[in-house]
Order: C-alpha cells, then sequence, then structure tokens
C-alpha cells in the first residue's frame, strides 16, 4: 500500500505548485491516478520511485515512511510514455541489461531476452533501436521490463488502449499496478482523480470517470 498524506510539491525556482496538498492511498492490485496534461502525473511517479522529494507531506510505503526505504526495497518497475535505451545498442542487449546488471552468466540472460523478444514478437533483435518506431519500443521496454519480477509497475501515459493495459497486467505478476494518465477511459480498480493539485475524488473507475466529465481540462471534452 502506497499513502500520500497531505503531499505538496513545487519548483521554486518557477513559483509554481504541482501537488497542493494530495491525499490518497494506492492498494495492491490496479490503481489508476488520472489527473490533466502537465499537471503533476510524472512528478506522482517521481515521487513514488525517490526521484524527487515532496515540498511537504508524508509518502508511506507498507506503514513506513518513503525516505526510509531503499529504491532496492522499493522494487517498482517504471514504464514512460516513451521508454529510454541505449540507442546504439541492439534490442538483445538493451533487453538483457537488466540481468546484465545482476550478473547472471550471458547465456542465461540471452536465452531470457530471446525468449521474451519472441513472446512480445519483437523481431529481428540485433538491430539497433534507432528510428524504432514507438509501438514497437514500447514492446520492447515490455520485454525488458519482464526479465527481472517486481512487486510493483508503474505505467506512466503507456496505454493508449485498454485492451492493451488489461493484456499487460496478465503479463506482469505484479502484487500491484499503478496507471497514471489522462484518459479517463483507461480507468481501472482503485481510481484516484487529481486537479488542481488536490485529490477530488478516490473510489471506483465508473466514478472517476463521471468526475471527469465535469472537470474543465484541456484537450478533454464532455461525452456525448
Amino acid at each position: 500500500m502506497i499513502e500520500f498524506r497531505d503531499v505538496h510539491l513545487g519548483y521554486p525556482y518557477e513559483q509554481y505548485q504541482l501537488l497542493k496538498g494530495a491525499s490518497f492511498t494506492l492498494t495492491d492490485g490496479l490503481n489508476t491516478v488520472i489527473a490533466d496534461s502537465q499537471s503533476g502525473k510524472t512528478s506522482v511517479c517521481r515521487l513514488i520511485l525517490k526521484d524527487i522529494l515532496p515540498t511537504s507531506g508524508d509518502i508511506f510505503v507498507d506503514g513506513k515512511r518513503l525516505d526510509g526505504i531503499t529504491n532496492a526495497n522499493l522494487d517498482i518497475l517504471y514504464l514512460p510514455s516513451h521508454p529510454v535505451f541505449f540507442e546504439r545498442r541492439s534490442i538483445l542487449y538493451n533487453v538483457e541489461y537488466p540481468l546484465r546488471l545482476r550478473k547472471f552468466p550471458k547465456n542465461v540472460r540471452r536465452g531470457l531476452a530471446s525468449e521474451l523478444c519472441e513472446r512480445l514478437e519483437v523481431a529481428d533483435t540485433d538491430r539497433t533501436l534507432r528510428k524504432l518506431p514507438l509501438s514497437e519500443r514500447k514492446r520492447v521496454a515490455l520485454a525488458r521490463g519482464l526479465t527481472v519480477p517486481r512487486r510493483a509497475a508503474i505505467w506512466d501515459d503507456f496505454f493508449d488502449d485498454v485492451d492493451d493495459l488489461r493484456r499487460a497486467v496478465t503479463l506482469f505478476k505484479c502484487a500491484m499496478h499503478i496507471f497514471v494518465t489522462s484518459n479517463a477511459d483507461l480507468a481501472v480498480g482503485n481510481t484516484v482523480v487529481l486537479d488542481g493539485g488536490v485529490t477530488v475524488y478516490q473510489g471506483d473507475a465508473d466514478g472517476a470517470r463521471r468526475i471527469v466529465e465535469e472537470l474543465d481540462w484541456q484537450g478533454v471534452s464532455p461525452r456525448s
């Protein structure tokens, strides 16, 4: 369980507050965090991953303060909308990289990486990542993510389609999934809606969609 308790986040050099006392709880299973574009979605991810610190407030993981937990013990996989790779290295090298870091023997990591690429229909794994279409880059990211089991996964605007989202859940046997998006149609499970840096809803996905319909967000129009 991940709890945000009155979390504020601001950037002093811009005098801009992204979060203004956000409080919500993410539970084991499926979770969705919905917020408008450019309003702190990735910052929420970075806070959970300890890439940045809140201006004030507290974040707890399973009852322990986040700042007292090591990154290794967090055990979270992060998949952003535009995955980052070693562009001049091969697809296979990129997929096996987490195993390389963990000192797996070459034959083991190559075998598993090849198997995962085949499973996700990633072909010609000797190619480099340069100029690879985003849809295929995401499949490579999925294969890489599957090399090492994780307790939780954060999906930061990774999906455009709810069917793809649900397929990913069947692939990744994580105890907790956190889907971060501005598209309420992708909401599943325990759903949080942030608006203006505060929590305006926590509950089921259908209720979240009704809330978002009433909000004046950029690029979001009411349903007919």
